[in-house]
């Protein structure tokens, strides 16, 4: 009776703090803040639809165990803070829904911040179902987050977080202090969206911890998350506490890892790495000790090194906390690796940073390595005889390996959710830790790789767009927002003045705009921050022309803002150098806030961009292109080409992640044909390509102590199939490192190549082209003929 008597109580105390539960729907910031000053466990504060323009919103507050204070949209989704808004929280028992935060930026370090003081954080609090969407810093260099946890047992939940193009890790766990450690936050069902390539380090999504503080337990659990080609930096997920779990995430085409980089006994199992035959895409990456990984999935991906599907880390003698430990008792066992480019890499970074410590006590066990079309399955850098490997079966393009530590066996075909894997009945030496497969199988009679079987019953729910983030967020629109449209209307434009502008001012993603012959002129830059091609009309029997008006100078006469894409083909594009109003530059990036573009040139003609300092193409400090191509065209005539060395603070920054000229002429320039700057080493990035194939070089660089193509620190060049004609140049080009080669070229009257640090030179010929008279195509009785790597012409093809 007595025990009936204190449940009576307790629900009528339950019933009736509901009953005084009060709900507050407020119109603006100013009635926010007087209403959040008397909430109290229960109340609901709702936001009005609309948008909220520069509004910091601050929430603390005590709620109770099982008794919110809520702080939601009046319908999710309808809220909208824009400009320079943010949310700070500290307290306990908050709960925060419905929210998106678009076209703007923080105007703090923190887009949500769960603290609202030095020591005022939040405790048992949720965010839940809520949206930051291209949110974004003016510059690429001005570094902010935009979630930051702090104190203890907080959650995210089935948020969306995507297109962070700027400094600074999406989300950071802060565990720093007695009231931050050991904190058992829950990351659950988030969509961690696209995030282009950053250029520089700070492009996580997921960050635990600072190298400081990383010896620190703190105990989060990252759970059910989907993260899409999350390209920021070689670290999706950066590790840098004790005692962290991943598990059950997906990650779909994403350039990068999942890394182990400073901390102990982290737990990784029952992950999806789905690369899809995608190049640089990656699995996990291994340092410091006491970690379990197992029951991962790795499924067709083209990393290498540092992105392989495994890589294994060196370390530094007495290495410092920001350092490399050494590699110590970890168990990598049940993991299935499918059709992976390097499936096993050991001893990963010897040539850097003092990294000479091997690992030690590193068992992996039962695991199933099926790559049938590749030659390697492991590249060791340095000695291995800290790894043990007890029965694994793999197999090669050289068949099934046997011998120290793999096992011979059959593979069995599997399929779930549109994947292929592959599995085996070869017995697993069994772990106590490892009682279920990635599927949530149980292992009775266990067998080695990630599946059981060929998945008979599963209880694991794969992670995907459609079940994480907010329902009302739809999937639909997510990808409508994030897809590049690739044709829109065809528009056509007539020769004349400005029409050019106008039309391109006017377009929508995805537009066609089609010139006619003649001259279109403009008298002010044309700005693209869409995806926008510019052609020839079919009708047009002469190239159409883009010039400036005869009676205005201008900077540029197409500047790229961030994620724009810009094609052209088959236009004359010229600066007027030889008259008094003339452009410096043909292309520019916006001074402060391009990154993620391409741009695409085929079959033009880009000439007389001739005044002192000017180039084709000019990146500002602070910026970063996704890809330049140059096809099938001709450059003349102008100062220099492609400028892409503004990042001068040598901490590893770069213009572009893809530089490619093909079966293009380059004439008469004065000084270099491009610039292409790397300072220091960032490992965190790809550090940049060049690939030049089918080139003629003539007359350029002939100013004195001229470099033709101008590199430094540039780690993946190839230079194959070209001409260098006639030049004065001091440096052709230096290449340095094992990923920089030149091939199959042809160098006449100009300076050799300069080679080192393991870059490779094969079949230069130091001869005449032979042209034809008056073009740089070759005369029939070239040497040059089918000499390519490719088996055509070197030179033009």
């Amino acid at each position: 009776m007595k025990y009936r008597l204190n449940c009576f109580f307790i629900f009528t105390f339950i019933t009736l703090s509901a009953s005084y539960a009060k709900s507050f729907k407020v119109d603006n910031i100013a009635q926010y803040k007087e209403k959040v000053k008397t909430v109290v466990p229960g109340d609901t504060i709702v936001l009005a639809n609309g948008v909220w323009n520069d509004a910091q919103l601050i929430l603390k507050a005590k709620g109770e165990d099982g008794n919110y204070i809520y702080l939601r949209a009046e319908t999710p989704g309808k809220v909208i803070f824009e400009g320079a808004s943010c949310l700070r929280l500290s307290g306990e028992w908050l709960h925060i829904s419905g929210l998106i935060f678009k076209n703007g930026h923080t105007p703090r370090g923190a887009v949500i911040e769960f603290k609202t003081g030095s020591k005022d954080y939040a405790y048992n609090c949720v965010l839940s179902g809520c949206v930051i969407d291209k949110y974004n810093q003016a510059s690429k260099d001005s570094a902010d987050h935009w979630v930051d946890i702090y104190g203890k047992k907080n959650t995210i939940e089935y948020c969306y977080f995507g297109g962070k193009t700027n400094e600074g890790t999406t989300l950071v766990v802060w565990p720093n202090d007695s009231n931050s450690i050991n904190n058992g936050h829950l990351i659950y069902r988030n969509y961690f969206g696209p995030r282009p390539r950053l250029g520089s380090n700070g492009g996580e999504s997921i960050r635990i911890g600072t190298s400081q503080v990383c010896m620190n337990s703190s105990k989060t659990i990252v759970d059910g998350n989907y993260f899409e080609h999350c390209n920021g930096e070689v670290e999706i997920i950066s590790n840098k506490s004790c005692d962290n779990k991943f598990v059950n995430n997906t990650f779909f085409e994403c350039e990068g890892s999942l890394v182990l980089r400073h901390g102990n006994r982290a737990i990784v199992s029952g992950n999806w790495f789905i690369g899809n035959d995608k190049k640089n895409t990656g699995g996990v990456r291994v340092i410091n000790e006491g970690h379990q990984i197992y029951n991962n999935f790795f499924y067709k991906l083209k990393g290498d090194e540092f992105r392989s599907a495994l890589a294994i880390m060196n370390a530094i003698p007495d290495s410092p906390l920001n350092g490399y430990a050494p590699v110590k008792n970890v168990v990598i066992t049940n993991n299935t690796y499918y059709c992976c480019a390097l499936p096993w890499a050991f001893c990963i970074g010897i040539g850097e940073r003092n990294r000479i410590i091997t690992p030690e006590s590193t068992l992996i066990l039962n695991n199933l390595v099926y790559c049938p079309s590749e030659p390697q399955l492991v590249k060791s850098y340095d000695k291995t005889d800290g790894i043990m490997l007890d029965n694994n079966l793999m197999i090669g393009s050289n068949g099934i390996l046997n011998g120290n530590g793999n096992v011979a066996g059959e593979f069995l075909n599997g399929k779930i959710w549109n994947l292929d894997f592959v599995y085996s009945n070869i017995k697993a030496k069994k772990l106590p830790f490892v009682k279920y497969d990635i599927l949530g199988q149980l292992r009775g009679e266990a067998v080695i790789g990630a599946f059981q079987n060929k998945g008979e019953k599963t209880d694991i729910e794969l992670a995907t767009a459609k079940n994480c983030g907010p329902e009302w967020y739809k999937y639909s629109l997510i990808k409508e927002s994030q897809k590049v449209k690739l044709q829109g209307e065809i528009i056509n434009v007539a020769a004349g003045s400005n029409l050019l502008y106008q039309a391109i001012k006017k377009a929508n993603n995805g537009d066609i705009l089609e010139l006619e012959a003649g001259e279109h002129l403009i008298d002010r830059k044309m700005t693209i921050n869409k995806n926008i091609t510019i052609r020839a009309a079919s009708a047009a029997n002469t190239k159409p022309v883009i010039k400036l008006n005869a009676n205005r100078a201008n900077d540029c006469i197409f500047e790229l803002e961030t994620n724009a894409c810009l094609r052209i083909k088959g236009i004359d594009i010229t600066g007027n150098s030889k008259t008094e109003f003339s452009a410096k530059y043909a292309f520019t990036t916006s001074k402060n806030a391009a990154s993620g573009y391409s741009l695409f040139i085929d079959n033009c003609e880009i000439s007389d961009f001739n005044v002192e300092g000017g180039a084709i193409y000019k990146a500002y400090r602070g910026t970063i292109a996704d890809s330049i191509k140059i096809s099938n065209s001709v450059l003349r005539n102008s100062y220099r080409g492609f400028s892409l060395g503004d990042e001068k603070d040598n901490i590893g920054k770069y213009s572009a992640e893809n530089v490619l000229f093909e079966n293009t002429i380059f004439n008469k320039f004065t000084q270099y044909i491009i610039d292409y700057y790397r300072g220091g080493n960032d490992e965190s990035t790809l550090g940049g390509l060049l690939s030049i194939n089918h080139c003629v070089f003539n007359e350029v660089a002939n100013a004195e102590k001229q470099t033709i193509l101008k590199l430094t620190g540039i780690v993946n060049v190839s230079i194959n199939n070209s001409i260098f004609n006639n030049s004065s140049a001091k440096t052709l080009v230096r290449l340095s490192g094992t990923k920089n080669s030149i091939s199959n070229c042809c160098i006449n009257n100009c300076v050799s190549p300069k080679i080192e640090n393991e870059a490779k030179s094969q079949n230069l010929m130091l001869i005449n082209p032979q042209f034809e008279k008056k073009s740089f195509v070759l005369s029939k009785k070239a040497t040059l003929i089918k000499k390519g790597t490719d088996g055509e012409n070197i030179g033009l093809r």
